[in-house]
């Protein structure tokens, strides 16, 4: 224990003997290092008297803002002794059921095969859920996230496009512009949001329209069917509508305007404390999920 540990023992126990008892040394000792912790400051930190003590200006400031760097430094030393541990136990995570589906359970496997200590549930719906009622270590998730207590980390852009199917198209025409959309039937993926909007990026720069339409779903999957039945057009993340869209059922449209991407988050309930294998689970999906397209 150095001489600041010493110092911040003797203003948290309110007097060298009592510090001087929990540290199980002599007064005379936990007074000589407070000396020495103030020569070498150059500043005066404790007043003393026979009866007590108090904090000087400087020492109210270096204790205040001292213990604050030591906890601080705390928690860096426990991250990286986190990093350097194998993971163990059991990792519970939550995701959407269609990139749980076509992204994250290859993923999961490989992260499995890895740490064969490590036991991992993945929950796979497409909720909002909390992540104390279902005991989950970390949720993935795409969108901004809705709930402000979680620690939200960015892992990957998630790319998007608006399509439909060419019967559709054939029927109901191919929108020339984005406010095009106000004449069709949309539909719309409410996983995302509650609010039926989309954006555009071009030359203007940003649109967003409300759009309409007679269905929709949490579910992309769901969408992406009903788009390639002809019901409207959607907005999707690639990874749903990629085989459509490769075998023909499915046709972009409004290429010529960008679509304002979404991100992809991990989110776990503190940035204190946080385990081996929600840490180095975070770390492996940042690695391998450059570009969820």
């Amino acid at each position: 224990m150095d001489d600041r540990e010493v110092f911040f023992r003797v203003v948290e126990a309110n007097g060298f003997g009592a510090a001087a008892r929990r540290l199980d040394t002599t007064p005379a000792s936990v007074s000589r290092r407070v000396k020495a912790l103030e020569q070498r400051l150059g500043v005066r930190l404790l007043q003393r008297t026979t009866r007590k003590i108090s904090l000087t200006e400087a020492g109210e400031r270096y204790y205040q803002e001292g213990r604050r760097l030591l906890h601080e430094l705390d928690d860096l030393e426990q991250a990286l002794s986190a990093s350097t541990r194998e993971p163990e136990g059991e990792l519970r995570i939550v995701a959407p059921i269609s990139f749980g589906q076509r992204r994250l359970a290859p993923l999961v496997a490989h992260f499995a095969k890895l740490h064969g200590k490590l036991r991992i549930s993945l929950i796979l719906e497409d909720r909002e859920t909390d992540l104390i009622d279902v005991a989950a270590d970390l949720a993935i998730r795409i969108g901004y996230p809705a709930d402000s207590s979680m620690v939200g980390r960015a892992i990957a852009p998630v790319p998007r496009h608006a399509c439909a199917s060419p019967e559709y198209l054939e029927r109901r025409g191919c929108p020339a512009s984005p406010t095009d959309l106000l004449q069709h039937d949309c539909l719309h993926y409410s996983l995302i949001s509650e609010r039926e909007e989309w954006t555009f990026l071009d030359q203007d720069g940003e649109q967003t329209l409300a759009i309409k339409g007679s269905f929709c779903s949490n579910n992309g999957d769901v969408l992406a069917e009903a788009a390639m039945q002809g019901m409207g057009i959607t907005m999707l993340p690639s990874f749903i509508i990629e085989q459509g869209l490769a075998d023909g059922r499915l046709i972009k449209v409004l290429q010529d305007y960008e679509r304002a991407p979404l991100t992809l988050f991990a989110l776990y309930p503190s940035r204190q404390h946080v385990p081996a294998k929600t840490r180095k689970f975070i770390e492996f999906l940042m690695d391998h999920l450059v570009d969820t397209g």
